[in-house]
């Protein structure tokens, strides 16, 4: 019977429906990843390997599998998987499409709320026993009506936020490497083009939403960031590298601008002491989530079936859907700017 390792616990769906088509183990030691030395053991006998964002399949990881056949990633690029041996061993590494767009589209926005409006920082005043007034100017939010959205990278996730920033009457400008068509800008709320410097200096909320490449690596830094109103807030629920974490607690020390909403950080799992700038936990004009963009119970569902699904048609004999070294099956390789 065909052998399949999982890192790491998945959805239950996902689990149930492997298991018809294979012996399945899945590691269940803890919710972070999985030691790499206990990954050595596991995966000597194994001939598809499930592979998940936080825990990276390194060369040594795909050459120790033996029997390996398939690499199916519950990942758009699965840059934590080693391409290159993969392809040196003649195996198809998989991803997914893009399921996510519209849950990180929408997680992004509940940011961005929850930045203006406080609620964290309410939460815990609530709970601390501080509530003592109703109309007095102790504890004030910023409203969204009527405030200029500012949008780097307008693609499916931009785009998703620009729809839910019209819902609110909000007004829309956008920085794209390449401008929208007319009738684009106007389906998403007649948004307009600018200038990265013109969006920083007119938006009332700066939402990043690009990917990170050479390009974009470091793009928000202590220039950019200074060209923002004081009563201006900053989202990044793209990828952390491309703000420059010092120069962001700095300004927010300094009220340089009114706050920041951040999902993502220069150091995320799997590296060691994931997370943000220490510095960053003793301000009360920022909130900050675990890199939980996708982190919809039913998004991640839909990803885990489509990795399955992979695995499937690959043990019926037919190519899998996603293959990110299609040169193992005699076709072009890709070749992809994206960083992570």
């Amino acid at each position: 019977m065909t052998k399949i390792f999982i890192p790491q616990e998945i959805s239950s769906i996902a689990v149930e429906k492997l298991k018809t088509i294979g012996e399945v183990t899945m590691y269940t030691g803890t919710d972070g990843p999985m030691p790499h030395d206990e990954i050595l053991k596991q995966v000597k006998d194994k001939d598809i390997l499930f592979a998940l964002g936080e825990i990276e399949f390194d060369r040594e990881v795909i050459m120790e599998s033996a029997p390996l056949k398939l690499v199916s990633a519950m990942h758009m690029k699965a840059t934590f998987v080693d391409k290159n041996a993969c392809t040196e061993r003649k195996v198809p590494l998989c991803g997914i499409p893009n399921f996510v767009s519209k849950t990180t589209a929408e997680f992004t926005f509940a940011l961005l709320m929850s930045t203006a409006w406080r609620l964290p920082e309410a939460h815990e005043y609530l709970k601390n026993g501080k509530w003592t007034q109703n109309q007095s100017t102790s504890f004030l939010g910023s409203r969204l009506y009527g405030k200029t959205i500012g949008i780097v990278g307008m693609g499916a996730v931009g785009s998703g936020v620009a729809k839910k920033a019209a819902a609110c009457d909000m007004n829309i400008i956008y920085h794209k490497r390449t401008r929208l068509s007319a009738a684009e800008e106007y389906m998403l709320g007649d948004a307009e083009y600018r200038a990265i410097e013109d969006l920083f200096m007119e938006a009332d909320f700066v939402v990043l939403c690009t990917s990170l490449t050479n390009d974009t690596k470091g793009l928000v830094g202590k220039d950019l960031i200074e060209l923002m109103k004081p009563t201006s807030i900053l989202i990044n629920t793209s990828r952390g590298p491309i703000v420059d974490e010092e120069a962001l607690e700095n300004a927010l020390k300094e009220k340089v601008i009114l706050g920041a909403g951040l999902d993502v950080f220069h150091r995320e799992v799997p590296e060691s002491d994931p997370g943000p700038r220490k510095g960053l936990f003793d301000l009360e004009n920022v909130v900050m989530t675990p890199h939980i963009g996708s982190a919809a119970r039913e998004t991640r569902d839909e990803m885990a079936l489509r990795a399955v699904h992979n695995i499937e048609r690959f043990l019926k004999g037919k190519r899998p859907f996603d293959v990110l070294n299609p040169e193992v099956y005699g076709e072009a390789s890709k070749n992809d700017e994206v960083i992570g």
